[in-house]
């Protein structure tokens, strides 16, 4: 039987005595690429911490691989293969492209690994290599969106958070990340994008749950060719 990569059962989150998140319960398998849609406070990104033990669950399971991560550390959970990339990015405008780069894996001394895995970065996003010198504050926001899930993908995730990744990207700034959120999914990578609207750079053929008031209210599958994605539990 096909065992998920992250089981949440009935969780329930929020910051000091408040909750946005109530009941939420899903599974998502490796290699799959879902959506969970919803407005603005909806409780996305609140999700998205939990999962990445940002914010404490204050009631319900999270498993990763079955391991309860209710009382794991972010830098655990990154060591484990939970990699979440947050709706502001966190880019230093300052630094070059390629420090930022390795500033989520700066405290991996194995340097042969990091230099090969950013050639393989460089090789499917070449800007990574003709602009790694250049400021971050000087590209442009998709080339801002994709140095952030290279940052990430350092990291040699199994489950990657994006929150609202479109967010004011151009049509085809958004259709090259979109696409390359389906080809990590197709390589392995379980993918969860946070967005408020399905877009016209949405990946199609996956599951898409609606996130309303803090609940998951309804699942649609996005009109296109099918692809494994979001199972409610």
């Amino acid at each position: 039987m096909r065992m998920p990569l992250l089981q949440i059962e009935s969780l329930a989150a929020g910051y000091g005595k408040g909750e946005v998140l109530d009941d939420i319960s899903f599974a998502l398998f490796p290699g799959s690429l879902a959506y969970v849609l919803g407005p603005r406070g909806a409780g996305k990104t609140t999700l998205f911490m939990a999962i990445a033990g940002i914010v404490r669950p204050k009631r319900g399971v999270i498993r990763f691989d079955g391991e309860d991560l209710r009382r794991k550390r972010p830098t655990e959970l990154l060591a484990r293969g939970i990699a979440y990339v947050p709706h502001n990015r966190l880019l230093c405008s300052s630094l070059s492209v390629r420090e930022n780069l390795l500033a989520a894996v700066w405290r991996d001394t194995d340097r042969p690994r990091l230099e090969e895995q950013a050639e393989r970065l460089a090789q499917r996003l070449p800007f990574l290599k003709t602009c790694e010198h250049q400021s971050a504050g000087r590209l442009t926001d998709g080339e801002r969106q994709l140095l952030a899930i290279a940052r990430a993908l350092m990291s040699r995730p199994r489950l990657l958070l994006l929150d609202d990744p479109f967010n004011a990207l151009t049509r085809a700034e958004a259709e090259q990340v979109a696409g390359l959120g389906a080809e990590l999914a197709g390589q392995g990578t379980a993918v969860v994008i946070a967005q408020r609207n399905p877009t016209p750079a949405t990946n199609s053929g996956v599951t898409a749950y609606t996130l309303d008031g803090g609940r998951l209210s309804r699942s649609q599958t996005l009109m296109g060719p099918s692809r494994p994605g979001l199972a409610a539990t």
